[in-house]
């Protein structure tokens, strides 16, 4: 079955409790005999492996123009880094 979900794509899956939960598309796994895999991570930073018959889309990645690679650019919960301040003990 060929979906249309990439890097970036918000989705919908079924966790194993029952619970439908929304997670951003990280990483994809594509092997010959078996569907694609997909690595999606939730906004409370918990993630979960699903195949792509278990999820559904509920919206597309945003293309950026200026990437000449083309890849999808998605916020992560640390964009920037975190930094102690300079009188913090180790």
């Amino acid at each position: 079955m060929n979906r249309p979900f990439s890097l970036g794509d918000l989705v919908r899956f079924k966790t194993a409790s029952g619970q439908y939960s929304e997670g951003i598309v990280i990483h994809r796994i594509v092997e010959k005999r078996q569907p694609t895999i997909f690595l999606i991570e939730c906004a409370d930073r918990r993630r979960a492996f699903r195949f792509e018959t278990e999820i559904s889309l509920i919206a597309a990645a945003e293309i950026d123009e200026t990437n000449p690679l083309g890849i999808p650019r998605f916020e992560t919960a640390l964009t920037t880094p975190v930094f102690a301040s300079p009188g913090a003990d180790d």
